[in-house]
Parts: C-alpha cells; sequence; structure tokens
C-alpha cells in the first residue's frame, strides 16, 4: 500500500495498533470534517486502510509508520536548527568581502 505525506500525517496523528479502532477513527473523522475535499480525503483513507491493510500485518504497519514518521519529524527539527544556525556565516562572508 502506498501513502503520500499527508496520508500518512493523518495516520500519524489518529491511528492506533488496532485496525478495526482506527478504521472507525477515520470513518468518525469523516463524519465530523466540514470541508468537502477533506472530507474526500478522510473517507479514501479510511477506505483505502478497511481495504488493503489486513488485520494480521497492520500492527507491525502501524510501528513501521510510527518509526517512520518519528523520523522524519526529528530530520525536520535538525534542519529547522541547522539553517536557524547557519545565518551568522553568511554575515561573516559579507563583512570579509
Amino acid at each position: 500500500m502506498k501513502l503520500n505525506m499527508k496520508e500518512k500525517k493523518i495516520l500519524y496523528a489518529y491511528a492506533c495498533p488496532s485496525h478495526h479502532n482506527t478504521v472507525t477513527r477515520l470513518k468518525w473523522l469523516t463524519a465530523l470534517t466540514v470541508d468537502p475535499e477533506a472530507k474526500s480525503q478522510m473517507l479514501h483513507l479510511a477506505r483505502k486502510i478497511e481495504t488493503e491493510t489486513e488485520e494480521r500485518w497492520y500492527e507491525a504497519f502501524y510501528h513501521h509508520l510510527r518509526m517512520e514518521m518519528d523520523e522524519y519529524r526529528r530530520i525536520r527539527r535538525s534542519l529547522r536548527a541547522l539553517k536557524a544556525n547557519t545565518d551568522y556565516e553568511e554575515e561573516l562572508y559579507e563583512e570579509a568581502v
């Protein structure tokens, strides 16, 4: 099953190790969503998880997704810190020239 980054972020926020509970939660979120485009995406994701993911290996999928997204967030945090700390080099370069 292929997931785009938006779908991974939704699952990171709302999924749990139980396949049935995750699908039910996504369907409830679909019902509560007001924006038609977001509602369509949520329903598509709920159906994708329900039909393309088997219950017997869903828990492994869930834990793999959590590890992947934790690493993604760690790298983004590191990049933000790197960008924040590299501004002084540009100032030093301008002063030297």
